[in-house]
């Protein structure tokens, strides 16, 4: 997403690289792929649930900014809310009303940035983003439109990508590039995908912009971390402090924050290490997800 409106390439990277469906082998846009899709999301992130609580915006109008195929969406329609959805990807406003349908639920959907959403002032009760606002140019812009269609008392939830993380300075800064680097080496691209279970497609992707940047793709920080966050050819990915964050939110009555996801699966056995206590209070601190929870 390499701009604030539908641009050309990141519509075309969000069409080809819409959240969770490479997690199935199901017919895109069956019900078992629907299915397959939120097992696994839930499966290794259930704090996304522990986070947005849907059960609280029952009755509430609600408005995601960046719905994807909407794999949280449908969890607050299942829990009563009133809800609306935005997103620039056209595959994903596709997908998501399908989704919708499928489920015999009932949601609005329109074609928008999320720094111009097409609605009044003081239209909704909540408002979710959960991981856009990072990958667009003008983040402030997106959380000054969320703060306006909020109601007075209305909350936003929202997540970005934390940069006091393991996963920032460790598993992208240090772990991948060593292992990008290792790509150019001849016959190096199955023996990295055995290590880390990344499919040959994305380690080819990383291949090309190694021959199309060079030494530049390891030693630009903004260059690497973008592709490496959400597969090669993202146009932008951003990364917050805490204290950035509050800072950003500060139109906001309350902000409050909270951290999750270590996000270990580049490791062998990362994601059963996830589930251990140790790594259930490191990722409070050291976690990939930074949440913020946003009253207007």
């Amino acid at each position: 997403m390499s701009t604030d409106t539908p641009s050309s390439v990141g519509e075309t990277f969000w069409s080809d690289n819409q959240p969770g469906t490479r997690f199935s082998r199901a017919p895109l846009g069956s019900e078992r792929f629907f299915q397959e899709v939120e097992a696994h999301r839930y499966a290794l992130e259930s704090h996304i649930l522990d986070i947005v609580r849907p059960a609280r915006w029952s009755g509430a109008d609600v408005l995601e900014a960046g719905c994807g195929i909407a794999t949280d969406g449908i969890q607050l329609a299942r829990a009563g809310a009133n809800y609306t959805a935005v997103d620039f990807s056209r595959a994903a406003l596709d997908l998501a009303p399908k989704r919708f349908r499928l489920d015999g639920r009932q949601g609005r959907f329109a074609h928008a940035s999320v720094t111009h959403l097409p609605f009044a002032d003081e239209s909704f009760d909540m408002v979710l983003s959960h991981g856009v606002i990072h990958h667009v140019v003008h983040t402030q812009a997106a959380i000054d439109e969320l703060h306006r269609v909020l109601r007075p008392g209305g909350t936003a939830i929202v997540m970005v990508y934390h940069r006091r993380s393991l996963n920032y300075y460790v598993n992208i800064m240090a772990l991948r590039r060593l292992l990008a680097a290792v790509l150019m080496v001849p016959g190096a691209v199955p023996v990295v995908g055995r290590v880390t279970g990344e499919t040959e497609v994305v380690l080819e992707g990383h291949r090309r912009l190694l021959r199309r940047y060079r030494a530049r793709y390891l030693t630009d920080a903004s260059l690497f971390l973008s592709n490496n966050t959400d597969g090669p050819g993202n146009p932008l990915s951003k990364v917050y402090s805490r204290h950035g964050v509050e800072e950003m939110f500060g139109r906001f009555g309350r902000v409050d924050t909270a951290i999750r996801n270590l996000n270990l699966r580049i490791y062998p056995g990362g994601d059963a290490m996830a589930r251990t206590a140790l790594a259930r209070r490191a990722e409070r601190r050291f976690g990939w997800h930074l949440y913020v929870e946003a009253v207007k």
